[in-house]
């Protein structure tokens, strides 16, 4: 299947551009440690397997669940912590893209596609790793959840539609969330299996793709 119609390729951000994983679960771990330090009580933190999956959860919803239930009204201070590793992580040059990204992105706007990027991610670390990872070059707009307060994925891809001019759109993305999102609002879904999300999480999408690099020619384009 090849969606050469497409006029305008939304993409996720972790999972699907960035390569965050050990970043992402480094400091998810060592911010809880400083959380539960910072209120005295003893750590309770997720197996690494379990915060991985939990990875694309809107932000607020991901810290919140990153406790037990009794402290979830503190998920601010959980984020506090973790966020502040999380940047201080890309500085230090610990994030990086998929291979082949730049690329791709470069090969679909000269091939006349719009982009957009649409994250869970809150506004904070959204910055930090457009900043880190020279990602914002590529995008005619790049939102993340917090420019739709209270909403959800399938918000933000109906703003970026609204703002680029959408007549034909699809969305590319490593989890459910975001196959769910481009069907809400009409949208191909293009699942990519080297980000967090499993091909049997995926299966709902209209296509899986396994290499970035493949992006080009399923929109019709030349790499």
């Amino acid at each position: 299947m090849t969606l050469p119609h497409v006029d305008t390729v939304l993409f996720d951000m972790d999972g699907t551009l960035s390569s965050s994983e050990r970043l992402a679960l480094d400091a998810a771990v060592e911010g809880l440690g400083r959380f539960y330090a910072g209120i005295g009580e003893p750590a309770e933190i997720p197996d690494r397997g379990v915060i991985r999956g939990m990875i694309g959860l809107p932000s607020a919803t991901y810290f919140a669940r990153l406790v037990p239930e009794r402290l979830r009204f503190r998920w601010e201070e959980v984020r506090r912590h973790v966020l502040e590793l999380e940047i201080r992580f890309l500085a230090e040059g610990r994030g990086g893209t998929f291979e082949g990204t730049a690329g791709t992105l470069r090969a679909l706007r000269r091939g006349g596609k719009r982009l957009g990027l649409v994250t869970n991610a809150g506004r904070g670390y959204f910055r930090a790793t457009m900043d880190a990872l020279g990602l914002d070059g590529h995008f005619g707009i790049a939102l993340c959840i917090d420019d739709a307060p209270g909403g959800t994925k399938a918000d933000l891809v109906r703003l970026a539609a609204a703002a680029l001019g959408t007549r034909r759109g699809a969305i590319v993305g490593d989890k459910s969330y975001d196959v769910e999102a481009g069907r809400a609002c009409g949208f191909a879904t293009v699942g990519c299996t080297w980000g967090y999300g499993s091909a049997e999480e995926l299966r709902g999408a209209d296509v899986l793709v396994h290499d970035i690099r493949e992006i080009p020619a399923l929109f019709g384009v030349e790499p």
